[in-house]
C-alpha cells in the first residue's frame, strides 16, 4: 500500500504511510524538486535517521512492525511543504509517490469561505 494524496490546510499535520518490507536503515523518505548536494530530491529520512530538514520538529518518521508501514508526519505545513513525497527502499526500485496540496483560506464570500491550494 502506497501513500495517498493529501489535501490539508495551512497551519496542520500531513501524514503520510507506506508499507515496505525492509529494516529502517533501508528505507527513505523523500522530498521531490528540492536540489541538494546529493541530487535533485531532498531527504527527509535516509538510513535510519532523520535530516536535518527535520530539524526542530517539523517531521517525524515512525516504524510500526507488524505491519511494515512507514509514517511520515510533517508538522505545521506551510504552503512551500506542497508537493511530492517519496518512499523508497533506498537502493531498490520500489518507490511510492504522493502529493502533498496545501490549502489557505482566501476569504468568505456570500456565508462560504473559499480556499486557493498551493500544488
Amino acid at each position: 500500500m502506497g501513500p495517498r494524496n493529501i489535501a490539508v490546510f495551512n497551519g496542520s499535520t500531513a501524514t503520510f504511510s507506506c508499507i515496505i518490507y525492509a529494516s529502517e536503515s533501508e528505507v527513505c523518505w523523500t522530498r521531490q524538486g528540492i536540489s541538494t548536494d546529493h541530487g535533485p530530491n531532498a531527504y527527509l529520512y535516509r538510513d535510519g535517521i532523520l535530516t536535518s530538514i527535520c530539524d526542530n520538529g517539523k517531521c517525524n518518521v515512525t516504524f510500526d512492525n507488524k505491519t511494515d508501514c512507514y509514517t511520515l508526519t510533517i508538522n505545521s505545513v506551510q504552503h512551500y511543504d506542497a508537493g511530492f513525497y517519496e518512499c523508497s527502499q533506498c537502493l531498490g526500485d520500489d518507490l511510492q509517490v504522493a502529493q502533498l496540496i496545501v490549502l489557505h483560506p482566501l476569504d468568505i464570500i456570500d456565508g462560504m469561505q473559499m480556499y486557493r491550494f498551493c500544488i
